[in-house]
């Protein structure tokens, strides 16, 4: 049986979380378990009486001489191991790019990718190994390459005659004049250089190469730039419309506006690069956070499978569907549920690999001013866990707690613990409310 991410996410709990907000950590760990990266990665990856699957595929487990890895991400270190626990001393070859150091169990080389925009000073260093390792093997080889949110800002190198200062101030902009994350993706996609656009596949002339992703609700094809998939005409026609609406297009070189072009030549990407394997996606997560609720007794609803929007924005359009929801439900103090939970997957418009704090913060302030009832609380929560600034932890939660038994203070924000780098599949909001004391309902 495989068990989760070994390295422990969460404090122990016996037998289940406690606290103030015991339903939220609930659903916190459940969404996270049923997206932990090792685990999805070794469903994926197996070897069975002298039989390896390869995601799709099955074949003996002779086939390959050598087995080698590339992880790049923010779940570079859970995707790293896993193919360390099926393949063990057959793997000679590996790299890591991430947020955070490579761990120790791990005994290959790798470099730290701290969040932001594309324009890394070190993704040179970073797509020349991946490139290095893809173009040494041969036909009788493997190439893992293992993809997660983060994994852009390690790939994406900027085009001739930008620098990568520059580049990042051109995706910012984007960002400022309207562009949501998936489109700045695009544009770091489409103009960039490096690992991007299918640059990965490419170098992979004789291996083959089989290529598993975390989805965080951008589109599997999108993490990392797509580095094993060549821009189409569609995206190359959308990018330059982003630029044209945020009035960015003049700004470029006209060599690099013309990568933009229909009729732009595609990387060929040779036939031994699979189809990409979808191993997390946000959809996991909220399945598992909202079964896990209703087993502890409360009502589940769905308020979005994604939400695209800014934080602010995201918070009233959650908060205003969780209303309505909520209200439906018609809670008395004789209802025979314990309270409803309403949820949504968001990405906050980030683009991948950013910092997400500031915006969970921005989001938690907006849907605590709009909590209208006193049973509610809301909370968000990143499946990256605790990746980039530590004034913002990986989750929180605004409002009474969901123990009656527990004293807070309903107007300040608790911080729920979780590590980094387990997945990244997004964020997850949820808002609970229980059932109105004999005071009232205080709506």
């Amino acid at each position: 049986m495989i068990g989760q991410f070994p390295w422990d996410p969460f404090p122990p709990e016996t037998p289940e979380p406690k606290g103030p907000d015991p339903i939220h950590r609930t659903g916190f760990q459940a969404a996270v378990t049923a997206a932990d990266a090792y685990r999805s990665v070794r469903f994926a990856l197996r070897r069975e009486e002298g039989v390896v699957r390869v995601g799709n595929r099955f074949v003996a487990d002779t086939r390959y001489r050598q087995v080698a890895f590339v992880a790049l991400g923010n779940a570079s270190g859970s995707m790293a191991l896993a193919a360390l626990h099926v393949f063990g001393d057959r793997l000679t070859q590996g790299f890591l790019a991430g947020p955070e150091p490579v761990p120790e169990e791990l005994p290959f080389r790798g470099v730290i990718v701290p969040p932001g925009l594309p324009g890394f000073g070190k993704a040179t260093e970073v797509v020349q190994a991946v490139t290095e390792i893809a173009e040494e093997l041969g036909p009788q080889d493997l190439l893992l390459l293992f993809v997660s949110p983060g994994a852009l800002r390690a790939l994406c190198v900027p085009p001739p005659g930008i620098l990568p200062e520059e580049f990042a101030r051109l995706l910012g902009t984007a960002a400022s004049a309207g562009a949501v994350g998936r489109e700045v993706a695009l544009l770091a996609r489409t103009l960039g250089e490096g690992g991007v656009g299918g640059r990965i596949g490419a170098a992979a002339h004789r291996v083959d190469l089989a290529t598993f992703v975390v989805d965080r609700g951008d589109g599997a094809g999108l993490v990392g730039g797509g580095p094993i998939d060549a821009p189409s005409v569609a995206e190359r026609t959308e990018a330059r419309a982003v630029l044209e609406r945020c009035g960015l297009a003049s700004s470029l070189p006209g060599p690099v506006l013309d990568r933009l072009t229909p009729g732009a030549a595609a990387l060929p990407i040779p036939p031994r690069v699979a189809r990409p394997v979808l191993v997390a996606a946000p959809s996991d997560g909220l399945r598992a956070a909202a079964d896990a609720v209703f087993d502890r007794g409360w009502t589940s609803r769905l308020g979005f499978l994604e939400i695209r929007e800014s934080p602010e924005a995201a918070a009233e359009t959650f908060m205003a569907r969780a209303g309505e929801l909520i209200a439906a439900e018609q809670l008395t103090t004789e209802s025979r549920t314990k309270g409803v939970a309403v949820f949504a997957m968001t990405t906050l418009d980030l683009l991948e690999g950013v910092d997400e704090g500031p915006a969970l913060g921005a989001f938690l302030n907006r849907a605590s001013s709009l909590l209208r009832r006193r049973e509610m609380s809301v909370g968000l929560y990143r499946t990256a866990g605790a990746i980039g600034s530590a004034a913002f932890p990986p989750a929180a939660v605004f409002g009474p707690s969901t123990d009656p038994k527990a004293r807070v203070r309903p107007n300040r924000a608790r911080a729920l613990p979780m590590r980094g780098g387990i997945t990244d599949v997004g964020l997850l909001a949820v808002a609970l409310c229980g059932l109105p004391t004999a005071a009232g309902s205080g709506t």
